[in-house]
């Protein structure tokens, strides 16, 4: 699968606030089940993410967020509106 730039910026904010290599973020992988971001690390990445892209998220597309590819849909989505 081709990565886009949106793509690779968010999979490198995932992986400096989990302290590991872009290479170890699967697309695939769950941001609670797999990654182990709680409820505060996932505010915290999901205010990050907000400010870099200068994207809002609301409540129900949070609630949807739950793979890195979720995230990274997300906020291509937005960066459209």
């Amino acid at each position: 699968m081709e990565e886009n730039s949106t793509q690779t910026a968010v999979i490198a904010e995932i992986a400096k606030h989990l302290g590991v290599t872009p290479q170890d973020i699967d697309n695939s992988a769950g941001l609670s089940d797999d990654l182990g971001l709680g409820p505060v690390e996932m505010a915290d990445l999901i205010s990050a993410i907000s400010q870099k892209f200068n994207v809002a998220f609301t409540a129900a597309e949070l609630h949807n967020i739950k793979t890195v590819d979720d995230l990274v849909v997300a906020v291509e989505d937005l960066s459209l509106e």
